[in-house]
């Protein structure tokens, strides 16, 4: 999903005394050889001349980003300068308010502007997440393809690598064919991913037990209440803390936190940004949890099964689907979800789609058409902060309400129909065999059927009347919009009615371990510059925040009264090029703008060190099931990532030549 940051839009002209001064180190970095890249540029197209050619070159280059993230801002400024220098490029770096950018990016149009893009995304432990995101077909306009990348062949491999009997039992082939994947991508190179993030919090030595969690969206939701890890946060503003443990523990106290951006959305399948996600994780639980490694655990669920996996493919939904006419577009025209649409149908080929619509797929999966077949079996007694006890009704209705939502082409790739056995038990079914299936069938937060059942689709937001409704451990109080969020302890949290040990069996920690959170309430001030909320952080004005600007953190580590938290996380920033515009569909044109990126630079100037270069496209929590050797992979593919004027260079010369 999106990563967070807000600001006010503006145009911004390139201070070149600045960068010329921070991309000095990283000019120094070379690139020993690349020979393979030489001469032949593929069945790309481009439209120019040469190198003295007005007409193509110089290349007027209009990149975007959100203006509030200052490090994102002096990357982008840093890659535009680094262009300009090539003397092939003019460019322009286009900032925006955060929201607004959101909006923008997402649209399905933006891809015809040919503009780059830049914005930071949060990945999950599954290797698809750093490239099917960005690249594949089914995310264009959704979260994140921003500029409508559509390559069959690309989709093939993401889809092998992920889908199938074969995969799903096997991690090695599994890891071979994600190889495939970066490998693709390297030589295409439809993005350009410039850094894996290195997470960071910042806390006052009020706040006790607090460690970073990988993701953004988790911080508070992991630090107040996490068994899986032992993991529990208090507040205590008589001692200091630093080597506290449970014997410490004080209960009590409400915690006041920074955000960095308005909370756009209370609705979880309606919303993609870290910054909504972050505060519905307060109130939303899922049927599964996860703890640092990856590891999936029961929650929701008091357990789960595989039932069946069946070797099928989608063209065994055929006989189910409907006909539907196709939009000026090129897709299905329906206003219902489509679960899957017929492998060989296509809008320039053929009048009509063939579409698996979701009782159609209710039905397939009854009759025993589905690739796996997990059982899902409820805890007993889940209270919601309604009063309404949680039924396998509340998990079906879930999955209805995300239908066509943002979260839909992220959910819909893998589920094909979920149905309800008895009161406390579900199935969820897989449409082919999914080796991400375990850890994406049930990745929706479950909301209330009640609630859901009176509401408009995307409305579930206190700015519209319905004040959200979970079976989280603090439940909704206050907001006002861009200015403060406030959360209470719920008084019938089912874990602290239930006894952690009683409520998951897999729980083996210590007995002095909690049953629940122990602060009483979070106080979230909406403060979008980093500036600003760093200032309140020392000022005493909150007791924690995350996502500063990275100039403020070597003070902050410094100082006695403060504690920086980092981990290396799936969070990335990337840029995408406008593919379907020329002369951005010539891949040489792309490469040499990915040689002008100095990721090193960016870490060591712009960063100042808190992150890692992206050599390639897989971050350290992703490499078990993502490749078969990691060291391998980086010696392949770093060459085509480093940061190379020259060989940037050559490759424009070339796009001169043939135009």
């Amino acid at each position: 999903m999106p990563s967070r940051h807000e600001g006010s839009g503006d145009s911004r002209t390139i201070n070149r005394r600045n960068v010329l001064t921070t991309i000095g180190a990283a000019g120094a970095v070379g690139l020993a050889g690349c020979g393979d890249q030489e001469g032949d540029g593929g069945d790309d197209t481009g439209s120019g001349g040469s190198g003295e050619d007005d007409e193509l070159f110089p290349l007027q280059v209009q990149l975007e980003v959100n203006a509030d993230n200052s490090d994102r801002v002096q990357l982008v400024e840093l890659i535009a300068e680094s262009m300009e220098q090539t003397g092939y490029f003019e460019t322009e770096v286009e900032t925006y308010e955060w929201n607004t950018y959101v909006g923008r990016v997402l649209d399905p149009e933006y891809q015809n502007n040919g503009f780059l893009p830049c914005i930071g995304l949060s990945g999950t432990f599954n290797p698809e997440s750093f490239c099917n995101a960005l690249h594949h077909s089914s995310n264009v306009g959704a979260c994140c393809n921003l500029n409508g990348i559509n390559d069959p062949e690309l989709d093939e491999l993401m889809d092998s690598a992920r889908y199938g009997v074969d995969v799903s039992e096997d991690d090695q082939l599994r890891g071979e064919r994600y190889d495939e994947v970066w490998n693709y991508l390297a030589e295409e190179r439809y993005s350009s991913i410039t850094h894996f993030d290195l997470a960071t919090s910042v806390t006052n030595t009020d706040i006790h037990g607090f460690q970073m969690w990988p993701f953004n969206e988790g911080i508070f939701s992991f630090n107040m209440f996490a068994p899986q890890e032992e993991q529990i946060m208090w507040l205590d503003r008589d001692s200091a803390s630093g080597d506290s443990d449970l014997s410490d523990l004080v209960e009590g106290g409400t915690v006041v936190g920074g955000l960095g951006a308005n909370i756009d959305s209370f609705d979880p399948p309606h919303s993609s940004d870290t910054t909504s996600t972050m505060a519905q994780g307060f109130m939303f639980e899922g049927l599964t949890a996860t703890d640092l490694e990856g590891n999936i655990y029961p929650w929701l669920a008091e357990s789960y099964e595989v039932v069946d996996v069946q070797d099928v493919d989608r063209l065994a939904y055929a006989d189910y689907m409907s006909t539907v006419d196709w939009t000026e577009e090129g897709a299905a025209d329906t206003d219902e979800q489509v679960i899957v649409q017929h492998p060989e149908d296509n809008p320039d080929d053929d009048d009509q789609a063939r579409v698996l619509l979701p009782d159609d797929a209710l039905e397939a999966a009854q009759d025993g058409t589905y690739g796996m077949h997990y059982r899902y079996h409820l805890q007993e007694g889940v209270e919601f902060h309604n009063g309404d006890e949680l039924t396998a009704e509340d998990v079906v209705a879930t999955y209805e309400y995300a239908e066509n939502s943002v979260l839909a082409p992220q959910t819909y790739d893998s589920v094909l129909a979920v149905d309800e056995v008895d009161e406390y038990t579900v199935d969820i079914y897989a449409q082919i065999p999914d080796a991400e299936a375990e850890r994406e069938l049930p990745g929706l937060l479950i909301l209330n059927a009640n609630q859901i059942d009176e509401i408009e689709k995307g409305s579930l937001d206190p700015r519209e009347g319905n004040i959200p409704i979970g079976t989280g451990p603090y439940e909704f109080s206050e907001f006002e919009d861009e200015q403060y969020f406030e959360v209470t302890k719920f008084d019938d949290y089912w874990v602290e009615q239930q006894g952690v040990a009683e409520a998951f069996d897999w729980f083996d920690g210590s007995d002095a371990f909690p049953d629940g959170p122990v602060i009483d309430g979070f106080e979230l001030e909406i403060v979008p510059d980093d500036s600003t909320r760093s200032g309140a952080l020392q000022n005493g004005e909150i007791d924690v925040t995350y996502g500063l600007n990275t100039a403020t953190l070597d003070d902050f580590d410094a100082s006695e009264d403060f504690i920086v938290h980092g981990v290396e996380t799936g969070g990335y920033e990337y840029i995408q090029y406008p593919v379907n515009v020329e002369p951005f569909d010539d891949r040489r044109l792309r490469q040499a703008i990915n040689h002008l990126i100095p990721r090193q630079s960016i870490v060591d100037n712009v960063l100042n060190g808190y992150g890692r270069p992206a050599w390639t496209d897989l971050p350290e929590l992703a490499q078990g099931s993502g490749t078969t050797d990691i060291d391998a992979l980086e010696d392949e593919i770093r060459p085509t990532n480093e940061y190379d004027p020259e060989r940037a260079e050559e490759l424009l010369e070339q796009v001169a030549a043939d135009n």
